[in-house]
């Protein structure tokens, strides 16, 4: 083997380790979105009463726009088997203040550990009173064909929109409990739409040596091409 044909052969070589480099990088290629944003209806506002709603843990919040950042997100599988989990900061959420009263003093609740499970479209939470863990697990529910979910792996994107979110009447007993209502008002309370979720994934800009791989890849890709031309 010449010379000219050893580094045509260590070219091509470079090329396919750029290719599989580039393929690699796309695959894992998600940055963490700026945000999710969780929007509180009108309705379910005034239905708390006299509250105030502040942001948790780097979240914020305004004109009834819950907003928090992702800390990371992980994808896995393809197709109708592909899974999607974006994880917030576990002290991330807001707060409901009730009003003191001539009868009942101020109540703090906490809503924070907020994650949505694309399988059963419900949104968890937890849940705690005056800093007391009252309740865990499924908080708000959407109906199966009010959520848009579009993801491109290789791209390194992806998008979940969701219809009404709706309290269960588990989750609304709990929250009505902590806020020292009657749980009686859960049948009120379960048909009002809470909210809407909107996840909003970006995807990752490539490193620069990342960049640099692919120009190598395609230059050695080009030379290979040439050569065989010229045979």
């Amino acid at each position: 083997m010449n010379i000219f044909n050893s580094k045509m052969t260590q070219l091509a070589a470079v090329a396919v380790l750029a290719a599989s480099a580039m393929t690699t990088a796309q695959a894992a290629a998600f940055a963490a979105p700026t945000q999710a944003n969780l929007t509180l209806s009108p309705g379910i506002v005034a239905g708390l009463g006299s509250v105030t709603i502040t942001p948790l843990g780097g979240a914020s919040y305004a004109n009834n726009i819950l907003s928090e950042s992702f800390t990371s997100v992980n994808t896995s599988g393809s197709g109708s088997s592909f899974s999607f989990q974006g994880l917030t900061g576990a002290n991330a959420g807001f707060s409901i203040v009730t009003t003191a009263t001539a009868t009942n003093p101020s109540v703090t609740v906490n809503v924070t550990g907020l994650s949505f499970d694309t399988g059963t479209k419900a949104l968890n939470a937890t849940l705690a009173v005056n800093g007391v863990q009252a309740y865990t697990g499924l908080f708000l529910q959407a109906t199966q064909y009010s959520v848009l979910e579009a993801f491109n792996a290789s791209a390194g994107t992806g998008l979940i929109e969701t219809g009404d979110l709706k309290l269960t009447n588990t989750s609304a007993t709990a929250l009505l409990n902590a806020l020292n209502l009657s749980p009686a008002l859960a049948v009120f309370l379960t048909p009002v739409a809470f909210g809407t979720l909107k996840v909003d994934v970006t995807g990752a800009v490539p490193e620069p040596s990342t960049y640099a791989l692919m120009g190598i890849g395609l230059v050695g890709m080009s030379l290979v091409a040439r050569k065989r031309r010229q045979a």
